[in-house]
């Protein structure tokens, strides 16, 4: 399907404001509009250095990734898991680039960088003429594959707001540039406007959203832990009809990317708890494919399902 229609909403991108504070922040988005020039290879090697550096910088998040690991890698011994971890936080690296890529990398230097199997199921999706919602998954490699799925397909994607107006401002202008539109995730009154239209919204459901998400999530299974899994996508195609298509990334040995569309969810699209069950078992499998390219630096498991037990990130003596 190529890009042919215009999309006009949400186009203004407000500037952030000019404070000394920002200053590295505005400095460092400038020295990777810089680094997006450069081929692709040469990107991800100066991912691969910077994981040296994030390793002693994660804190926390390397405390939580480690956790996530023990709990879904058990058959693992601990030498494993740990070197798991070390290519997990290589991932992260190279994923900051993959991001640089996706935002400020010329076209060309990214077109033959990649292949995609199962076009087939999102142009029959789209020939129903009543949306796509594009289930999509927290991979290090997320900004860039749907990025060169934009290539092909005009894309409106799901995301959730950056705190810091720098941040904020600089990554939504970039990928205006690049997608037909972004929608804030408290927004999902235009995700169902853009699916009542016939178009493509990219939606990521694989996050914990704490006690505050429950009323849209259910406590389903992943890599056989209940997990707080979010049940809007299939609310979303209830109230639309639109089709809810799978679609997972992966970088491969090569350093080129595949891009995967599975067939849409069509038996359980009417059941949104169905819908979230599937797709955790849809991707667990692909995770278990790429386990260093998934994000476990986000506490997936968090919320539990008897409020009184302990989370699994607490340290020792907390």
């Amino acid at each position: 399907m190529a890009k042919t229609d215009t999309d006009t909403d949400n186009k203004r991108v407000t500037k952030s404001p000019w404070r000394p504070r920002h200053l590295i922040l505005r400095g460092s988005y400038g020295l990777f509009k810089l680094c997006g020039k450069l081929p692709l290879h040469r990107q991800l090697a100066l991912g691969r250095g910077l994981a040296v550096i994030l390793w002693p910088l994660l804190g926390q998040r390397m405390h939580v990734a480690r956790t996530n690991i023990a709990l879904c890698f058990p058959e693992l011994d601990e030498a494993e898991q740990e070197a798991l971890l070390r290519r997990h936080v290589q991932a992260l690296g190279m994923g900051i680039f993959d991001s640089v890529a996706s935002w400020f990398s010329a076209d060309a230097l990214l077109r033959d960088q990649y292949r995609i199997e199962g076009m087939e199921y999102l142009d029959e999706a789209l020939a129903r003429g009543k949306g796509v919602l594009l289930l999509g998954a927290h991979f290090t490699t997320q900004e860039l594959g749907v990025r060169m799925l934009s290539f092909h397909y005009k894309i409106h994607g799901v995301y959730r707001r950056h705190s810091d107006p720098v941040q904020e401002a600089t990554v939504l202008e970039a990928r205006l540039a690049r997608f037909a539109d972004m929608i804030p995730s408290d927004d999902m009154r235009k995700a169902l406007k853009y699916l009542r239209q016939g178009k493509i919204v990219w939606y990521p459901p694989d996050q914990d959203f704490g006690e505050y998400g429950m009323d849209h999530s259910a406590f389903l299974p992943f890599f056989g832990i209940d997990a707080a899994t979010v049940t809007v996508p299939g609310r979303l195609a209830r109230s639309t009809g639109a089709a809810l298509v799978p679609f997972f990334f992966r970088r491969e040995e090569d350093g080129r990317y595949l891009l995967r569309i599975r067939p849409p969810l069509d038996e359980v699209a009417s059941d949104p708890v169905a819908v979230a069950g599937v797709f955790n078992d849809l991707l667990e499998r692909e995770v278990k494919e790429v386990p260093e390219q998934y994000l476990w630096v986000h506490q997936r498991f968090k919320t539990r399902p008897n409020p009184a037990d302990p989370s699994p990130y607490l340290l020792a003596g907390e």
